[in-house]
């Protein structure tokens, strides 16, 4: 046991890149996890933070507020500009508008399927 608590916490306008594994971690408000990333048991991203693509974040490790990190294991690249940390909300806004748009395209999680199997099933439909 490491001590370190066993969830995982994602504070709002958080946009988390593709592929990215969060393993018990803390990402504080308005941040960007780069897809690819990696971020390891009671490691912090504090806001108004950006982790670029592939940036693995060992475990225990914080990531102060208003700075870039990037690399394996994530090393300080530079601080973020005022305009910077303005454009963190606007692109998880963006994101999240993007994904109503393609909703629709996607089946509805449910347990439909297995009405439908009993039916295939009691009707004697093989398919």
């Amino acid at each position: 046991m490491t001590g370190l608590p066993a969830e995982t916490s994602i504070e709002r306008f958080v946009t988390v890149g593709a592929y990215s594994l969060l393993r018990s971690c803390t990402i504080e408000p308005e941040c960007i996890i780069g897809q690819h990333s990696i971020l390891m048991e009671g490691s912090l991203v504090e806001t108004h933070s950006i982790l670029e693509a592939g940036s693995v974040v060992p475990p225990g490790r914080r990531i102060p507020s208003g700075e870039l990190w990037a690399g394996n294991p994530a090393k300080f690249v530079r601080k973020l500009t005022h305009e910077e940390t303005l454009e963190i909300p606007k692109l998880a806004v963006a994101i999240n508008d993007l994904s109503k748009n393609y909703f629709s395209e996607f089946l509805p999680y449910s347990t439909v399927y297995l009405e439908v199997e009993k039916m295939k099933s009691s009707l004697g439909i093989s398919i």
